[in-house]
């Protein structure tokens, strides 16, 4: 070791230190300073350096089993969870369907799936789509086109001079034929049979559709379409689509291996398995299997805790289990399915109706507003599965299940819905509806009885048995007392929120009259309708003041909260500013539910007047409305008629030609005049989709508040069209539709109807041309499916259908 710098030195005969220069005596210090004597001296600047050497390989011997070359490590990208607003680049892992994102430089690059639980999360990105840019037009006039078309034309005159001027030919003469004789023949005779060529009566006849070939061809097309990335709306409805269709072919194993695929898809939309599952139960019990039927409900229901609260999905998936439950006699399971999810707005009550007509298999949307008018529901889920199961023929689990319900207003509602569908099954037998059919239920007052044989109403054309029905009807309505209308209350009154509004009697009483109203005006009766209506009205009065006096009300609080807070602290002896101002929060807050009121009442109220005119009442609404003038009302109709219905009453009046009736109104109404009508646009549009007319139809609904339209208008013109037009026709309708969701089912319901129709071969041609996305075409196949299996169109002649299925 030196003594000086402390360096190791190994030779043992050395004088100087190699590292430092000194002494290893340690006679003499250092004279360079210390640096490691591995370090080669570095080369100049000036000096060009020689290029490395590569390494030689290190030879390895034949024995060693490690001689293995090491490979490099791989740089893969990690895609992340969710988008940012740099990082927007989707990749689809192809093992799970996971959606992951990136920038567009991974693309081509190895890439790793953000999903933890994928079986092989290492692949490669797709390569961007390049779009090679259009090549330039070339102009369609040239000087060479030009020329050879003046070309063409000079010899084309030259042609036709010649021609023209050409002489006659001379007529040759008639050269008789050959007589051949063989003796056995009298050529004076002329067979006619051998002369007369024979014509066919029209075209000939199409060939028999191989349904077994289509069949597989849709199934096919279904399964692709579940697969496709691109234009998929949703894979788990397109996997639900597909499994509802092998169920309604009676294919329960192809089935059940969509419900799988779910799994795969970890798009925690597992709830889609319940439509599915519960058909599948519905085909057990059907065979008498209860206990498999059971065993498919609970699967059902084990996915209802995912199920959304509101919603059109949540609506269908309910009522197809619901009505499941039903029919198994698990009442309370239902309940619980139903009650936490029904909703009177719009999207509910049109995913009610809409389910409604797939669960009795008839997918008569347009249909059903025969029987079922455009009234407001409170409980339309509970509606639509008492309903479900009574059509289906297990009429005593229904009737079990009203009673079971313990809302008032559910239990009615329900019992109406029973007394619909025994009606309708009676129509579809030919019997005769049983009147005395509804079960005696304990909690069912009169009004609900007479609200349910209303409904009955609906479904029977006017004869015997439902002229005593609705003289029964009436007789029993004579006797209830019309209430008081409702008012403001004291001003304590509404501090303490001592009032109430509308009891569930009174309801069913307005709906009732209303029932009873609109078989009247179809039966030709309108002057009972009107009297009917006018009760109806009487009823709904009771469910909140009238609309001017809750605003003023309203106007009231918001203008003048020092004088009403004062008067509460002197009336009710309240002192300390923040006392006084809780009593008259708390008196705003009623103030405001008051209102609340009112409005549900003008809305019930504006929805009767307005279905009165597409009724044909026009001229009784005219009378009401002249006594109006002399009398003022004290209810809804000034300010109704002012809002929503002038235009629409002074065209009702046009079109039954009373000319003195439009006169007198117009003089009274002089505004009526300039606006549009909105019966007149719904009856044009009427009239337009029998003439299929469609980009009339469309432009005129362009035209119109959307807002105004029922929110199944397109749709039911779909249904209506499918049934009147042909596959072309249909299909540009469906494609115009500006729902998403109404034109899937659009699509199913026109695919039902036109294969009823024997058009099945034509709808699939006319479809496949269209660009249709994946959710569309397995909303189309399914049903296609379902129409082959509900009709005997396709059955040939000389083979009878089998038991339980129809198609061939």
């Amino acid at each position: 070791m030196c003594p000086s710098c402390q360096q190791s030195v190994l030779d043992d005969d050395v004088k100087e230190c190699p590292f430092c220069g000194a002494a290893m005596d340690g006679s003499s210090g250092p004279t360079t300073p210390a640096k490691p004597a591995a370090r080669k001296k570095e080369a100049s600047a000036d000096q060009p350096q020689a290029p490395a050497k590569a390494a030689e390989p290190v030879q390895q011997k034949e024995e060693d089993p490690f001689a293995v070359k090491p490979k490099a490590p791989r740089k893969v990208i990690k895609l992340q969870r969710k988008p940012t607003a740099k990082v927007n680049h989707r990749v689809v892992c192809p093992m799970c369907d996971t959606n992951g994102f990136g920038t567009e430089a991974v693309a081509g690059k190895e890439v790793k799936c953000p999903n933890p639980k994928c079986l092989m999360p290492i692949f490669t990105a797709p390569e961007l789509e390049v779009v090679e840019p259009e090549e330039p037009k070339k102009p369609l006039v040239t000087p060479v086109r030009i020329f050879s078309l003046v070309a063409v034309l000079v010899m084309a005159g030259i042609g036709i001079f010649f021609y023209v001027n050409l002489p006659p030919a001379p007529t040759p003469e008639p050269v008789p034929g050959p007589i051949v004789n063989d003796g056995n023949d009298n050529i004076d005779q002329v067979d006619p049979k051998k002369n007369d060529p024979v014509i066919p009566d029209g075209p000939p006849a199409k060939p028999p559709v191989d349904i077994a070939a289509l069949e597989q061809t849709i199934f096919q097309s279904s399964i692709d379409s579940a697969l496709q990335r691109s234009d998929n709306r949703s894979k788990p409805y397109c996997r639900q689509l597909n499994a509802e269709a092998y169920i309604a072919n009676g294919d329960l194993a192809n089935a059940l291996k969509q419900l799988e695929a779910f799994d795969a898809l970890e798009s925690g939309l597992n709830y889609f398995k319940i439509t599915p599952l519960s058909i599948i139960g519905w085909s057990h019990l059907k065979k008498g299997d209860t206990a498999a039927a059971n065993k498919s409900a609970d699967e059902a229901l084990s996915f209802s805790s995912k199920l959304p609260k509101t919603g059109a999905e949540a609506v269908r998936h309910a009522v197809a289990l619901g009505s499941l439950l039903v029919a198994l006699e698990r009442y309370e399971d239902a309940r619980a399915l139903l009650e936490t999810r029904e909703d009177v707005q719009d999207v509910a009550q049109s995913a009610a109706r809409i389910a409604i007509v797939i669960e009795d298999g008839t997918f008569a949307l347009d249909e059903s507003y025969n029987w079922l008018p455009k009234v407001r529901w409170t409980s339309p889920l509970s509606f639509a599965t008492a309903y479900s199961a009574a059509i289906r023929g297990y009429s005593t689990q229904t009737a079990e299940f009203v009673k079971a319900l313990q809302d008032p207003m559910r239990k009615s509602e329900c019992l109406a819905a029973y007394a619909a569908a025994q009606a309708n099954l009676a129509v579809r037998s030919g019997a005769a509806f049983q009147m005395d059919a509804l079960p005696a239920i304990e909690g069912i007052t009169p009004e609900d009885q007479n609200r349910a044989l209303a409904q009955a109403l609906q479904s029977l054309k006017k004869d015997a048995t439902s002229e005593k029905l609705s003289n029964q009807v009436a007789t029993a309505m004579e006797s209830w007392q019309i209430p008081e209308a409702a008012v403001i209350p004291e001003f304590l009154s509404i501090y303490n929120g001592d009032y109430q509004f509308g009891t569930i009697s009174h309801r069913a009483a307005a709906h009732a009259h209303l029932l009873l109203a609109r078989f009247y005006s179809q039966a030709g009766e309108k002057a009972k309708a009107w009297e009917h209506v006018e009760k109806s009205l009487k009823y709904t009065a009771t469910i909140g003041p009238s609309k001017a006096t809750a605003d003023a009300l309203v106007k009231d609080v918001d203008q003048n909260r020092a004088s009403i807070q004062s008067r509460l602290a002197s009336e009710l002896n309240i002192e300390g500013d923040i006392r006084q101002r809780t009593a008259f929060n708390r008196y705003r807050t009623n103030a405001t539910s008051i209102a609340k009121e009112a409005q549900n009442r003008i809305d019930l109220e504006s929805q009767i007047y307005d279905v009165t005119l597409d009724w044909g009442l026009s001229d009784q609404y005219f009378q009401a409305f002249k006594t109006d003038l002399q009398t003022p009302r004290t209810d809804n109709f000034r300010t109704i008629l002012e809002n929503n219905l002038s235009t629409d009453v002074l065209y009702s009046l046009r079109q039954s030609s009373n000319d003195a009736a439009v006169k007198e109104y117009l003089d009274a109404w002089p505004s009526a005049a300039t606006g549009k009508s909105r019966l007149e646009s719904r009856l044009e549009i009427n009239r337009l989709v029998d003439a299929g007319n469609i980009p009339q139809v469309r432009l005129l609904m362009k035209r119109i508040d959307l807002s105004l339209h029922d929110p199944l208008i397109e749709l039911r013109y779909a249904c209506q069209i499918a049934e009147q037009q042909n596959s072309e026709v249909t299909l540009d309708w469906i494609a115009g539709m500006n729902s998403i969701v109404d034109q899937e089912v659009a699509y199913r319901f026109s695919s039902v109807k036109m294969t009823r129709r024997g058009e099945i071969e034509s709808f699939w041609d006319a479809s496949k041309k269209r660009n249709l996305s994946a959710t569309d075409k397995c909303s189309r196949n399914l049903g296609l499916i379902e129409g082959l299996n509900s009709t005997d169109v396709y059955l040939q002649e000389t083979e009878e259908p089998q038991p339980g299925k129809k198609k061939p």
